[in-house]
Parts: C-alpha cells; sequence; structure tokens
C-alpha cells in the first residue's frame, strides 16, 4: 500500500519532518499550550455541564425542601419533570452535597396520613390492613410535627397498638405505647417542660394513648426526661473543683484528680422515739377517818402528775445518697516535691468535702507519668515525591529526545550519504531500493537511515518485494 503513494509524499513528508526538527523546542512547546488549552477547555465544559445531585431519585417532597434549601443559598439549580431529581454544575456538587448533609437536607421521606389516603384500595384489602396503613400515616404526622420544634433536627415514632385480642385475660391485655427518638440539632438542649410536651403532644395524636406510656430518648439512646444520677453529678462537681483548684495552683497538666462516690444502695428509714421529762407538775393529797363497831378506819391517798415531752423522729436516706467519698489525686513527680503531699492533701480534702470520720477517702501520692509520645515525622514529603516521579520521568524523556536528535542530525550530514540520498530522491522507490541492493549494508542501513518513516518504509517495502522475486 505505501509503495502506490503518489511520488511527492514521502518527499513531502520528509521537508516537514526536517522543518519540525530545525525548529523542535518551538514545536514542543506549542504542542504542549495546544494540549493544555484543550484540556482546560474541555476541564471547564466538562465542570459546567449539568449533572444529578443525587444518585437515586427522591420523593417530590424531599426534592420541594432541597429547592428551598438551594434557593436560599443562591444556588443555580434545574428539576426533572416528575420533581424527583435535581440537577447542578459539576464542579458545584460536590460542595452543594456537602452543604446539604451539614444542613440535614433531605429529611428521611415519612408517609403522611395524606399519602395513606392516597393509596389505591379495593374491597378485598382486610381490615388489618388499613389499621396499619392507619397508625403509619399517623406516625408520618407525628414525625413532620416534631421536626418543626426548635432544636430538634429529625424525628422517629413507633407507636404500638393495645392488644385487641378478645380472648386474652386481664393481664395479657395492654394499652397502646409510642416510642420516640429524637436527633438533636448541634448544642440544642430540651428543657423538662418540652419532653413533657413532646410526650402529651404524642399521646393526643393517637386514640387510647397516654403520655406516661411514651417513651422518649436522644440519638445516643439516653432517656430524656428521666431524673439525673445524683452520684455522677456529684462525682463531676467534686472532680471539677478540686482539678481547677491543682491547676491553679501547681499548673496544667502537674495532678490527675479522680473522684468515685458510693451511694447507699437502698432506701432506708429510721424512727427514733425520745421522751424528756420536765418535773412535777401537780399533786393531790387527801386522808379518810371513820369508826364501825369499835374499829377504827383511817385511810391516806395522794396523786402527783409528772410533765414530759415525747419527741419522734424518722429519718430517710434516699437508695442515691452518698455515703462514702474517695478522692485520688496523682501528682507528677518530676514538677511536685514529695514534701508537698501532705498540704495538697488537706487543701484536696476540704476542696472535696470529704469527712475522714465518717469513712471518706483522701489519697495523694507522688508518682512518676509517662512520657509524651513524641510527634510522628510528617509523610508529606514522601507522598510528594513519589507523585513527583512521573513528571520526572516525562521531563528526563524529553530531555534525552533532545540530546539524540541533534546526534541524528549531525550523522545525516555526512557528505557521501548526503550525495547519494540526494541522487535517489529523484527516483522512484523503486529505482531507489534497486540501487541500494547493491551497496555494503552498511551505506545501504546509513542511507535509509536518513529518509523519514514514510520514505523509508517504501524502500523497505520494496526490498523485500525484490528479494522474494
Amino acid at each position: 500500500m505505501l509503495a502506490r503513494l503518489p511520488e511527492s509524499m514521502p518527499r513531502l513528508v520528509d521537508q516537514c519532518a526536517g522543518w519540525i526538527l530545525r525548529r523542535r523546542k518551538s514545536a514542543l512547546v506549542a504542542c504542549l499550550l495546544a494540549a493544555a488549552t484543550t484540556l482546560t477547555i474541555a476541564g471547564l465544559a466538562h465542570s459546567s455541564a449539568p449533572v444529578p445531585l443525587f444518585d437515586a431519585p427522591l420523593h417530590p417532597r424531599q426534592t420541594s425542601e432541597v429547592e428551598q434549601a438551594l434557593i436560599l443559598w443562591n444556588e443555580p439549580f434545574s428539576s426533572s419533570t416528575g420533581g424527583t431529581q435535581l440537577f447542578v454544575a459539576a464542579r458545584r456538587r460536590r460542595d452543594v452535597l456537602l452543604r446539604l448533609a451539614l444542613a440535614g437536607i433531605p429529611h428521611r421521606y415519612v408517609p403522611t396520613t395524606a399519602d395513606v389516603l392516597d393509596a389505591p384500595t379495593n374491597l378485598l384489602t382486610p381490615p388489618e390492613v388499613f389499621d396499619e396503613r392507619r397508625r403509619a400515616g399517623i406516625e408520618g404526622d407525628l414525625v413532620a410535627g416534631l421536626r418543626r420544634i426548635d432544636g430538634i433536627a429529625d424525628a422517629t415514632v413507633v407507636i404500638a397498638p393495645a392488644n385487641a385480642d378478645v380472648f386474652a385475660s386481664e393481664s395479657e391485655r395492654s394499652p397502646p405505647s409510642a416510642s420516640v427518638q429524637l436527633i438533636l440539632q448541634p448544642n440544642a438542649q430540651l428543657s423538662a417542660s418540652m419532653i413533657a410536651g413532646i410526650r402529651r403532644f404524642v399521646a393526643a395524636g393517637y386514640p387510647g394513648l397516654s403520655a406516661d406510656r411514651v417513651a422518649v430518648v436522644d440519638g445516643s439512646g439516653a432517656l430524656l426526661g428521666s431524673p439525673p444520677d445524683r452520684a455522677a453529678s456529684r462525682e463531676l462537681r467534686i472532680q471539677s473543683n478540686v482539678q481547677t483548684a491543682l491547676d491553679a495552683v501547681l499548673g496544667p497538666g502537674a495532678a490527675v484528680v479522680r473522684v468515685s462516690v458510693r451511694s447507699a444502695g437502698a432506701q432506708q428509714t429510721v424512727q427514733s422515739t425520745r421522751i424528756v421529762p420536765h418535773g412535777l407538775l401537780d399533786a393531790d393529797v387527801g386522808s379518810e377517818t371513820g369508826s364501825e363497831h369499835g374499829r377504827h378506819l383511817s385511810k391516806e391517798h395522794s396523786m402527783r402528775h409528772y410533765a414530759y415531752d415525747t419527741i419522734v423522729e424518722h429519718r430517710t436516706t434516699a437508695a442515691d445518697e452518698p455515703a462514702k467519698i474517695s478522692v485520688a489525686v496523682f501528682l507528677d513527680a518530676a514538677r511536685v516535691a514529695a514534701d508537698r503531699s501532705q498540704p495538697i492533701a488537706a487543701l484536696v480534702r476540704a476542696a472535696a468535702g470529704a469527712d475522714l470520720d465518717a469513712g471518706d477517702d483522701v489519697v495523694v501520692e507522688p508518682v512518676q507519668f509517662a512520657p509524651k509520645a513524641a510527634a510522628l515525622p510528617s509523610r508529606a514529603p514522601a507522598a510528594l515525591a513519589l507523585a513527583m516521579l512521573p513528571l520526572a520521568g516525562l521531563v528526563l524523556a524529553i530531555a534525552l529526545g533532545l540530546h539524540f536528535l541533534p546526534q541524528r542530525a549531525r550523522r545525516q550530514q555526512d557528505p557521501a550519504v548526503r550525495e547519494l540520498r540526494a541522487t535517489l530522491d529523484r527516483e522512484s522507490p523503486r529505482t531507489a531500493a534497486y540501487v541500494l541492493s547493491t551497496l555494503p549494508h552498511a551505506t545501504r542501513d546509513r542511507v535509509l537511515a536518513s529518509y523519514g518513516p514514510v520514505r523509508r518504509a517504501t524502500i523497505e517495502a520494496c526490498l523485500r518485494h525484490d528479494r522474494a522475486t
């Protein structure tokens, strides 16, 4: 096929290759600029093209929620015909998704009563299915209402219906109950009155449900509205007071404080009765005399009343009442002298309110702290070096190419080869192949190496054809 090309084509290709070879640096720079411009234009076109914002289609209600947020943030977007997908610029997709995730949008879709009423039904649908749909719709309505409360990011409501089995015994029948999980916004807290209001709100949304049958928990599973642990609160308060005082006196990091409060464990009630006398209050003294049948009778009586008070005392100890306090203080032996342990122990005992006579313990001991772990060397330079390896290889390849190309050009300056090639340039490839076949192998290879790739391939094809015939 190469032998059928016009004779002027190889010469034109060789002239173009020679022109580029003489201006190789400028041609290389022009190619790099053209490639960079092409990549930049392609990148801008790709980043400006609209792409789907979410990988999966949304419910129209979720789409409407995201649209409101994007309008407030002044983010350009477009929506699909069915309202199940949004489209944004490719370069903005990641930032928009990150901002939506931080804002907690869109919320999880929960069907409401309106969705349940729009669901298709037929006469063969069992009543249990209608009850389940009705309860699911009520749960969705309650979730939608809880989401609008200040400080609540999301909510989940699960209602357990009452046992409606007519054959069940009284002990097996149970009234309806509900479980509510609240996902609070960052740094948000709900007061006891708000939690009580949430219980009443959920209870009023389902027939037969009472507020005391509604359990409310947060995202970590902790029960909201329950009485606080007094022992744990006292531990934290005592530990904070002692730690703050030691940090102010000894410096940060010189002491570690740990407090343990042991509670009574069971409620105890003690009753004591005490009688306090006040002396003689009054006295009644009298005598009687008489005779009968020659006998004389004499009778005396006295009655004294004393005053006294009866005092009855009732003492009740709660189950979570602190019974014993233990305070352990670890001092850094490298920063605090051992002879300062006793004065520090007295200060700690006073700050913690410990009573040694009542069984409380306060221990202060200097110990050797573990040395801080040395920071690991950064791996950024190694990662940067690995990333630069491909670029260094490319630069080395360009340098080697620029180094060997002049050597090839110098080899083409041989006068004998130049004259022979000038003669053969006016001949056809077949004639040039015939002439070269009569030359020594070294000379023939040098002449062929001076040609361009197209001209050389054509002549070598003719040489192989001549050998075959």
